[in-house]
């Protein structure tokens, strides 16, 4: 998984399969639970506020940014390969502008398939540092995509960052 060159991104894959996406609320009867850790000064956003994700949290606003997390969980409406769709997990990352990989990985998470691409991107004037964490679960029955993305200043010492990442709990 190193080339999205003319690879469908998650959204455009789903749509050619003919598989709608409902967004999954936290608590909601049957679905996976997922949980981030968050750390000290990040706050959650009102859920309102961001409609369809699961939850969203950010930093103060400084100089016009936030640094945030957010989460995403979505049931499919009928089943997927899930190494078919996760082939397509970078080509989102790699359209922002100015986009430079620093690491992907294509492997299971907490047992789960799963891909992760971390980088970098340019919004002028900053250059912000984002990970993006896809895994697709069989829950019972029924499928689901859970996506994490953090995104942070890229001057920021990423601890902050990492407490998020390594918090991340599916079950």
């Amino acid at each position: 998984m190193t080339s999205t060159e003319g690879a469908p991104s998650i959204p455009e894959y789903l749509i050619a399969q003919g598989v709608q996406v409902e967004p999954v609320e936290p608590g909601s009867a049957g679905a996976p639970e997922v949980s981030i850790a968050v750390p000290a000064g990040w706050q959650q956003v009102p859920p309102g506020m961001f409609p369809g994700a699961y939850g969203v949290w950010t930093t103060p606003p400084a100089d016009g940014w936030a640094d945030n997390a957010v989460l995403l969980v979505a049931k499919f409406s009928q089943p997927v390969d899930p190494r078919g769709l996760l082939t397509c997990a970078f080509t989102d990352a790699r359209r922002l502008p100015e986009w430079t990989d620093q690491g992907t990985d294509d492997e299971d998470f907490q047992g789960f398939p799963s891909a992760g691409i971390t980088g970098t991107y340019v919004v002028t004037p900053q250059t912000l540092w984002a990970y993006n964490r896809y895994t697709i679960v069989t829950h019972g029955a029924d499928q689901y995509l859970v996506q994490l993305t953090v995104t942070i200043r890229d001057d920021h010492d990423g601890s902050d960052a990492a407490t998020i990442i390594q918090g991340l709990k599916v079950s």
